[in-house]
């Protein structure tokens, strides 16, 4: 009872903070501006990550957590510091990744947050001890696990709604294992995330976000998933794999390695930004935004699922972990056909945004109207052929901010009219 008391009042504090802040941000220039990618109208207030964090402060101050989260919340508070300057002036990659190294080392030795072991994912199921490698390691998994739900911040509602997804599997593994101190941050960040959704996602009636997480925002919520599974997967008394933890946060690691390996594939730095996240992939096959984030909030749950299972079951972490490996490898190779994938996933499971055509194989081949405008054209040529795209590159390398201005031209049917089909771009914040 006490226990939702206190998440109550972090969901109204949040809530009561945003609709302050948003009023005040564009006096600040605290505002994301539309331009070329960014789809939304008109500024959009950065505030939700100070809100977010002022208002678990409040309450855990109130809920008598404060001694136990001070690490905790030095940490956020430099990463919030760090995101509001990238809001409003950007930092540069070396300056934003050794202030993001310096938190994850703040809670490392005074919140007692280190990766010493990865599991039994060792031959044989022997448990993985780093050693001295345990803080690099610490580190280096940390900045990523933070930049991962950064970047996974391209749609209204989407970072958010992922990062609440690994707070429900943390908060059930913390609930199970009697940690009670975990328990109780998870609890009152679950409140502080839900107020913020409230003006994030895109509710009957609402077209686009009221506020947005900033970059100060992700920062500190990708940070705190990072905390409590190191706090929860480490030590004598640990309750859950470390292995769980990459299924937890399935989604954002992914797509993240993914755009990684790809951006060094052709030679861009791995911090220039494009639009290949997996959330493009269903903009362009077009589902809207609403249906995106709700196909990847049941994906995320699934991955929680699935890292649930292990705690309740007791499956061995080298299966666990060989199954995220091939789960990997899926992704990978799904998103590097991204344009393939985006067809089907138009043609075949979107399939009702389409107008249904009735008619006889002979006839719906018949163009009557020389004007009809395909949004994906039939291919039709060779496979040599289909596989030279723009610039001699194939069509699954291309990148969706540097489209073919057409599709593949089909060969049309005997007295038919050849169809261009132009791309529709869709465009994020």
């Amino acid at each position: 009872m006490e226990g939702g008391i206190f998440w109550l009042l972090g969901l109204a504090l949040t809530a009561s903070l945003i609709g302050v802040a948003r009023r005040v941000a564009p006096a600040i220039g605290l505002v994301d501006r539309p331009s070329r990618r960014k789809s939304h109208r008109g500024d959009v207030p950065l505030v939700g990550g100070i809100a977010i964090y002022v208002g678990l402060v409040v309450t855990i101050t109130v809920a008598g957590q404060l001694a136990e989260s001070t690490a905790f919340l030095t940490a956020g508070l430099l990463l919030l510091a760090v995101g509001l300057w990238d809001d409003l002036r950007r930092s540069s990659p070396g300056i934003r990744i050794t202030l993001q190294a310096v938190a994850v080392l703040i809670v490392g030795y005074f919140g007692d947050a280190f990766l010493w072991s990865l599991g039994g994912i060792g031959p044989g199921g022997t448990e993985l001890q780093l050693g001295w490698l345990a803080v690099p390691f610490t580190v280096f998994a940390g900045v990523g696990l933070i930049n991962a739900f950064n970047m996974a911040d391209g749609l209204d509602g989407l970072c958010g709604t992922l990062v609440l997804a690994a707070l429900v599997g943390l908060g059930l593994v913390a609930l199970y294992g009697g940690r009670p101190q975990e328990s109780a941050l998870i609890l009152l960040l679950t409140g502080c995330v839900a107020a913020f959704l409230a003006y994030n996602l895109r509710l009957p009636g609402r077209d686009q976000a009221k506020v947005f997480l900033g970059d100060a925002g992700s920062y500190l919520l990708g940070f705190s998933v990072l905390y409590l599974a190191t706090k929860l997967s480490q030590g004598p008394e640990r309750v859950m794999s470390p292995v769980s933890a990459l299924w937890f946060c399935m989604l954002p690691l992914l797509d993240t390695i993914g755009m990684i390996i790809r951006r060094l594939r052709r030679r861009r730095s791995p911090f220039a930004a494009d639009r290949e996240h997996l959330h493009h992939v269903f903009l362009l096959a077009k589902f809207s935004v609403s249906e995106t984030v709700m196909v990847m909030a049941t994906m995320a749950l699934i991955g929680v699922f699935v890292g649930l299972v292990p705690v309740i079951t007791g499956v061995s972490d080298t299966a666990l972990f060989a199954g995220f490996l091939v789960m990997s490898a899926l992704y990978y190779w799904m998103i590097v056909r991204a344009w393939t994938v985006m067809r089907f996933l138009s043609r075949s499971i979107n399939r009702r945004l389409e107008p249904i055509d009735r008619r006889h194989g002979a006839e719906r081949r018949q163009r009557k109207d020389a004007n009809v405008v395909a949004i994906v054209g039939k291919e039709r040529r060779s496979g040599v052929d289909r596989r030279q795209g723009t610039n001699g590159r194939r069509h699954d390398e291309l990148e969706f901010d540097d489209p073919p201005t057409t599709l593949p031209r089909p060969r049309p049917a005997s007295g038919s009219q050849a169809v261009r089909a132009p791309h529709t771009s869709a465009s994020t914040h």
